[in-house]
C-alpha cells in the first residue's frame, strides 16, 4: 500500500510547516499496527497536509498513498476515506493547490469505488461520500451498492451520493429517519422544496435523533441547510414546523437553524422572527435562552418586540455580575443597538459591578442622548467609553464630562479617554493622556499644551519598539529631525517578513518624508506595497497622504497601487491614493464598490464621498438592493448588525454623492 513511497522527493514539496520530509514517515506510521501510533499519525497528516482546510504541493503525492492506506491499513481506514472526500470537497478543502487535489483524488476514484463493497460499514459509509467528491464514479456504482446495502448511516451517506432522483423523493417519505433526513438534503441541493408531508417526515425524523455526517454538511450543523437551501416560503413552512415540535432539541435547532438564514438573507428577521417571538415564555429554559438569542441577533426587526425587551432590561441590576451574559445582559445590548433610551437607567444602576458593553453598539438617538445627560456627571466614567463613535452627536454631553473629568479620582482616565477618541482637545485630560501609551494621546498633549517634545519621544518610542505601530498622519510638530537617525535606517527598499516591522517602517517613512519631503521613502513605501497583506493597506493610505502635496516621483508609485486593486486587504487605499494621484474615479468606481464588502470596508463609505465618486451611485445602489447579505466585518452575533449599519452608511453615501 506504501509502493513507490522512497521514490519520491518529498523534501522538494512543501506543507503548513514548511518542508514536506517527514511526509512519508507519517505515511508509514499510519499503516502502523499500534491503534494510538496510526491514529496520531492521520492527525498529524490532516495538520500538515491538509491544514485546517488548506491544500499543499505536498498534498498531492501523498492521496495515493492515503487511498493504499485506506484500502489496507490496519486501523482508521474510514478516517483516511473521509479524508480523501474531504480533499476533493471544494466546501472543506482550498488553497492554490486545490485544482491540483481534486484532480489527484479523482484518479483514485475506481480504488475509492471499490471500497463501497468494503466489510466495514463505517468505510462504506465515508466511500459514498468520497466517490461522490472524487466525481468519477461511474453511475451505475452507487445506485447498485444501495439495492443491497442494509445499514441505515451508509444508506443515508448513499442517499446524498445519488442526489436527487425520484427513488431519493421517495426515500424522504418512507426511508428511515437517518435517511428521510439525508434524501432531503438531497433534494434541497437541487433547488426542490419540500412540501408539506416530507417536512411533516423530516421534523419527525429530527424529533427521533436522526442527523448528518458533518462531513456532508460543512460550516454549521447540518440541520441549518433545511432552511438556508430552501426558497423564502419553503424555509417559513420548514421553521414553523419545527418549532411546533414536541422535543425541545428540535425547537431549538430550528431557532439555530434561522440564525443561520437571518445571517444570510436580509429579508428573513422580519419574516421568521415573528414565529420565534412565542418561544420567548417556552417551558424548556434552553429553548427560551435559544429564542432571546435569536432576538439578540435578529436586528432591526426586534424593534417590533422592544417593549418586551425593555422589561427584561430593567431587570438587569439584579443579575449583574452574576455571570457574562444573562439575557438581562443581551437586552441591554439590544436596546442600546435600537437606540431605545430605556438601558441608560438600569446599566447605570449596575454599573459598580463594571458591566463591559461595545461602544460601537450605542446606536445615537437623540432620546439616549438626553437620557445619558440624566446621568451625568455620576456616571461619566461608565457611560463616556459608550459614546465614543458618535463623533459630533457628543457635542452637547462633553461639558457635563468636562464637570466629572475635574473631580478626578479613578473616573478621570476613562473619561479622558473617550475626549481624545471624540477629538475634544480639554486641557484638564492632559495628566491623563500623558499617562496613557500610544500615538495619538502624545499627539493630543502636543496640540493641547505647546510641548512638541511629547510627540516627539511618543515617536521615538514607536520607532524603537518591537509592536506594531497604527497607521495615521504626523502633526506639525518641531523636533521631528531629531529622530532622523532613528528612522532613516528602517529604509532600506526591502519589506521584512514580519508586518509589526513594515508598519515601523511606514512610521519612519512619514517622519522622514515630513523633514526631507517624499522622494529618500519612495523604495521602501514600494516595497511595503508589494508584499502585500495588510501593511500594504497602509502604505497606500501613506502614498494618499503623501499626494497632497504631490510631486511627479509619486506617480512611480501608480503600477503598484494598481497591482492591489484587485487584493480586499488593500483595494479601497489603493482606489484612494490613485484618486489623489489624479486617476479619475470613473475609472476606479466598479473597484471602490467591491471594496464596500472588504475586510477594511467600514471605510468604504467615507472614501466614496470624500473622493466624491458619484459614478459609485448605481453600484452601491445594487448592494442595498440585494437580499444576500455581503460578507461585512462582524462576529458571528452581530452579523445582522453589521450589515445594517453598512446599509445606513452606503444610503448615507448615496444621498450626499447625489446631492447636487
Amino acid at each position: 500500500m506504501l509502493d513507490g513511497l522512497d521514490e519520491i522527493a518529498w523534501e522538494r514539496f512543501t506543507h503548513a510547516y514548511g518542508s514536506a520530509g517527514d511526509t512519508p514517515g507519517l505515511l508509514r506510521a499510519a499503516a502502523s499496527a499500534d491503534r494510538e501510533e496510526a491514529s496520531e499519525a492521520v492527525a498529524g497528516l490532516h495538520g500538515s497536509i491538509f491544514h485546517q482546510g488548506t491544500v499543499y504541493p505536498a498534498t498531492v503525492p501523498a492521496i495515493p498513498f492515503l487511498t493504499g492506506l485506506a484500502e489496507s491499513a490496519p486501523h482508521g481506514r474510514d478516517r483516511l476515506v473521509w479524508m480523501l472526500g474531504m480533499l476533493a470537497d471544494p466546501r472543506h478543502a482550498y488553497g492554490t493547490s486545490a485544482t491540483d487535489v481534486r484532480q489527484a483524488v479523482a484518479a483514485q476514484s475506481l480504488r475509492l469505488t471499490l471500497l463501497l463493497d468494503d466489510p466495514e460499514p463505517t468505510v462504506r459509509e465515508a466511500a459514498a461520500y468520497a466517490v461522490r467528491m472524487s466525481g468519477g464514479y461511474s453511475g451505475s456504482a452507487l445506485p447498485q451498492r444501495w439495492e443491497v446495502e442494509s445499514d441505515s448511516a451508509v444508506r443515508a451517506s448513499l442517499a446524498l451520493a445519488i442526489g436527487s432522483t425520484p427513488f431519493v423523493r421517495d426515500l424522504v417519505l418512507h426511508g428511515e429517519p437517518p435517511v428521510c433526513v439525508a434524501a432531503a438534503l438531497a433534494l434541497l441541493r437541487a433547488g426542490h422544496d419540500l412540501d408539506a408531508d416530507r417536512i411533516a417526515a423530516v421534523v419527525a425524523a429530527i424529533d427521533d435523533g436522526a442527523s448528518v455526517a458533518w462531513y456532508w454538511a460543512p460550516g454549521g450543523e447540518w440541520y441549518e441547510e433545511l432552511l438556508t437551501a430552501a426558497s423564502p416560503s419553503g424555509a417559513r413552512r420548514t421553521l414553523a414546523a419545527m418549532l411546533h415540535s414536541p422535543k425541545a432539541a428540535t425547537r431549538s435547532a430550528g431557532i439555530w437553524a434561522m440564525n443561520e438564514l437571518c445571517a444570510r438573507r436580509r429579508s428573513a428577521p422580519a419574516a421568521l422572527l415573528p414565529l420565534v417571538a412565542p418561544l420567548l415564555e417556552d417551558q424548556d429554559e434552553d429553548v427560551r435562552a435559544a429564542a432571546f438569542t435569536a432576538f439578540r441577533r435578529g436586528g432591526w426587526a426586534v424593534h417590533a418586540y422592544r417593549d418586551t425587551v425593555a422589561g427584561i432590561a430593567a431587570r438587569y441590576p439584579e443579575v449583574a455580575g452574576s455571570r457574562a451574559f444573562t439575557r438581562e445582559y443581551e437586552a441591554i445590548e439590544i436596546l442600546m443597538r435600537l437606540g431605545d433610551p430605556r438601558w441608560v437607567r438600569p446599566a447605570c444602576e449596575a454599573a459598580t459591578h463594571q458591566p463591559r458593553f461595545a461602544p460601537g453598539a450605542v446606536r445615537f438617538t437623540p432620546e439616549v442622548r438626553d437620557a445619558i445627560r440624566s446621568e451625568l456627571p455620576g456616571h461619566a466614567a461608565f457611560l463616556a467609553p459608550l459614546i465614543t463613535y458618535w463623533g459630533d452627536e457628543a457635542g452637547p454631553l462633553i461639558p457635563a464630562l468636562v464637570e466629572a473629568l475635574h473631580h478626578g479620582g479613578p473616573q478621570a482616565p476613562p473619561i479622558a479617554a473617550a475626549l481624545l477618541h471624540l477629538g475634544h482637545d480639554e486641557p484638564a485630560a492632559v495628566p491623563c493622556w500623558r499617562a496613557m501609551d500610544g500615538l495619538p494621546a502624545a499627539f493630543a498633549v502636543a496640540r493641547v499644551t505647546g510641548d512638541d517634545s511629547v510627540a516627539v519621544d511618543a515617536l521615538r518610542t514607536a520607532l524603537t519598539g518591537t509592536t506594531g505601530v497604527p497607521s495615521l498622519s504626523l502633526p506639525e510638530v518641531d523636533g521631528l529631525e531629531r529622530l532622523l537617525p532613528v528612522a532613516t535606517p528602517y529604509l532600506t527598499g526591502e519589506a521584512p517578513f514580519l508586518h509589526s516591522e513594515r508598519e515601523r517602517q511606514l512610521l519612519a517613512a512619514r517622519v522622514v518624508a515630513a523633514v526631507a519631503g517624499p522622494d529618500a521613502v519612495l523604495p521602501t513605501i514600494r516595497a511595503v506595497l508589494d508584499a502585500g497583506d495588510a501593511p500594504s493597506r497602509d502604505a497606500a493610505d501613506l502614498i494618499a497622504d503623501l499626494a497632497a502635496d504631490p510631486g511627479g516621483s509619486l506617480r512611480g508609485l501608480m503600477p503598484g497601487l494598481r497591482a492591489r486593486l484587485d487584493d480586499p486587504r488593500s483595494r479601497l487605499s489603493a482606489a484612494r491614493a490613485l484618486a489623489r494621484l489624479g486617476v479619475p474615479t470613473a475609472d476606479l468606481a466598479e473597484t471602490l464598490v467591491r471594496g464596500m464588502t472588504d475586510h477594511d470596508g467600514r471605510h468604504g463609505a467615507a472614501i466614496v464621498v470624500e473622493l466624491g465618486a458619484a459614478e459609485t451611485v448605481p453600484g452601491l445602489g445594487e448592494l442595498l438592493a440585494r437580499d444576500d447579505r455581503p460578507d461585512v466585518p462582524s462576529s458571528v452575533d452581530d452579523v445582522v448588525w453589521a450589515d445594517e449599519i453598512f446599509q445606513e452608511l452606503v444610503r448615507e453615501a448615496i444621498a450626499r454623492l447625489s446631492r447636487p
